[in-house]
């Protein structure tokens, strides 16, 4: 695959992006720029080296769960009635775009949740999954489906993995967060 950088979503082309499905389109055509710079969440964007199309971008924030996520997560947390997640509100590959770059961009989101966790108290990167094909990739990824349904969605799954089983599978694998 050619030499992709993920950056900050700034004067990006975002008008041609297209990845076929429409929630994910028009957010990242039309909303993601304002949101990007208001912090409501923080928006990335894959690129090849030195050109500014996007080819694929994904967002984050934080949020918190009420317990139901795990029973890992509700005895540790129980007590504060709020779980720390950093939620993947999105993400994005355009339909054109190779098929290693959703692994790069994923890899990316969990570098930037370890980072954040070592700075910010956080358990979980979250998300909800659009349908059940797109659950499967996140399962494969060592998301689970939370233990309590109501923190689903209108109908989008909720999925977690912790941030600990992320640090360790790039400790085991020596993928070293930049």
């Amino acid at each position: 695959m050619e030499e992709i950088v993920i950056e900050p979503l700034r004067d990006h082309t975002r008008g041609a992006f297209c990845c076929d499905l429409k929630p994910i389109d028009n957010f990242f055509r039309i909303n993601a720029l304002k949101s990007h710079k208001s912090y409501a969440q923080r928006v990335f964007v894959a690129c090849r080296a030195g050109c500014p199309t996007p080819l694929g971008f994904y967002a984050l924030t934080t949020m918190t769960f009420k317990p139901g996520m795990s029973d890992e997560a509700d005895k540790k947390f129980g007590r504060f009635a709020a779980i720390p997640t950093i939620y993947l509100t999105m993400i994005g590959r355009d339909k054109n775009a190779s098929k290693g770059l959703g692994l790069t961009m994923m890899l990316n989101a969990f570098e930037r949740a370890l980072s954040v966790r070592e700075n910010v108290g956080m358990y979980a990167m979250t998300l909800h999954a659009f349908n059940a094909r797109v659950q499967e990739i996140y399962e494969a990824f060592g998301f689970k489906t939370f233990t309590e349904a109501d923190q689903d969605q209108e109908g989008y799954k909720a999925m977690y993995i912790p941030l600990s089983a992320v640090a360790a599978t790039f400790a085991e694998t020596s993928i070293v967060p930049q």
